[in-house]
């Protein structure tokens, strides 16, 4: 037979058991969050992990600093997503709600006369879109970008298909790439509307919704 302990043991040695069994390391709490959290804010200000717990002022400095960061960083993406996501709204060809065909080629005269051709390019093709609408050759026309418009004029206006393409990558590049375009090319945008309005569509490929 072996020799063990006594399975008898008395009050002080079953209490002594109890200790060094629980002493032992599959007994032991891992620490919580807010504990390793704090021991974090501990060694971020004293650079001496497990010294013991900072001041409750230096936590709460530390975790207001920390929101602050947070905040600026969602408030800059916020204001940067209009441009970043590129949304449809952001997009439109006609930014200006209640303003005719007519009063677009006014704006585009009148920017000729100035040697604006950024405007006449942007007018002239918001005059055309326009104008679509009002012939009922386009519906559901807000929200439309530049090549949506184009894409549904080339199905009634086929013929003009490579112009009206040249003219919404124009219009993209003017408006929302912040580059200029040429006297040519906002010519070209500006005789591409007077071409539209002369000419007859083909009525079976009316764009809808």
């Amino acid at each position: 037979m072996f020799a063990g302990p006594p399975l008898d043991p008395s009050s002080p040695e079953a209490r002594q058991w109890v200790l060094d069994e629980l002493a032992k390391g599959r007994y032991t709490t891992e620490p919580s969050v807010w504990q390793r959290f704090v021991e974090w804010l501990q060694h971020l200000l004293t650079g001496q992990p497990g010294a013991g717990l900072i001041p409750a002022w230096g936590a709460a400095l530390v975790v207001v600093v920390l929101l602050a960061v947070v905040a600026l960083v969602v408030a800059r993406l916020l204001r940067a997503e209009p441009s970043t996501r590129g949304g449809r709204a952001g997009k439109a060809v006609l930014d200006d709600e209640g303003l005719s065909a007519a009063d677009y080629r006014a704006r585009a005269a009148a920017a000729r006369t100035r040697g604006d051709w950024d405007a006449v390019l942007l007018d002239s093709y918001r005059a055309l879109a326009a104008s679509a609408v009002e012939r009922t050759l386009l519906t559901d026309l807000p929200g439309r970008t530049a090549h949506e418009v184009a894409l549904a004029l080339e199905l009634v206006f086929p013929a003009h298909a490579e112009s009206l393409a040249a003219s919404a990558t124009e219009f993209d590049a003017v408006r929302y790439g912040h580059r200029h375009t040429t006297q040519a090319r906002a010519v070209a945008a500006a005789d591409l509307d007077t071409a539209l309005l002369a000419s007859r569509p083909t009525l079976g490929q009316l764009v809808g919704p």
